[in-house]
């Protein structure tokens, strides 16, 4: 009688899914529904979602207009430039590190203006500080 072969044990099918990170956009691969490719990322874009809700309830503050703005592809339009000093910012530096990256508001939302993609650029943390809410900075870049 010919030897019986055993059986292969069933494997549990696991799904992979390839996503590209929130934060720093490199490619990783995951069986959960996930977005960040670790927990630094996820840690900054916990910031940056508060960061925004900021800005959001700011702007309610003054019945502004508020659209969404997602702050990494504010970054990607502006090449990681800021839009005041022309210099490139820091990707990784968090605030407020002077060389990190921040969100200006080019009209200000204090003297009216609005939060949504058209009125916001990237900036150094300094750079923004030092503007405040004065705004009329977009013209530095052309001066320098």
């Amino acid at each position: 009688m010919p030897e019986r072969i055993p059986e292969r044990a069933k494997w549990p099918s696991i799904r992979v899914f390839f996503t590209t990170c929130a934060v720093c956009t490199t490619l990783f691969a995951t069986p959960y529904t996930v977005s960040t490719c670790s927990k630094a990322c996820a840690r900054v874009k916990k910031r940056w979602a508060r960061r925004e809700e900021e800005h959001r309830r700011r702007a309610r503050e003054r019945q502004a207009y508020v659209a969404p703005v997602n702050r990494q592809q504010i970054f990607e339009r502006d090449r990681w430039r800021c839009h005041l000093c022309g210099k490139k910012v820091r990707r990784t530096a968090p605030a407020p590190h002077p060389l990190s990256p921040s969100i200006d508001h080019v009209i200000p939302l204090a003297v009216g203006g609005t939060h949504e993609p058209a009125n916001v650029r990237t900036a150094h943390f300094l750079c923004n500080s030092l503007k405040a809410h004065r705004g009329g900075g977009e013209q530095l870049m052309l001066i320098g």
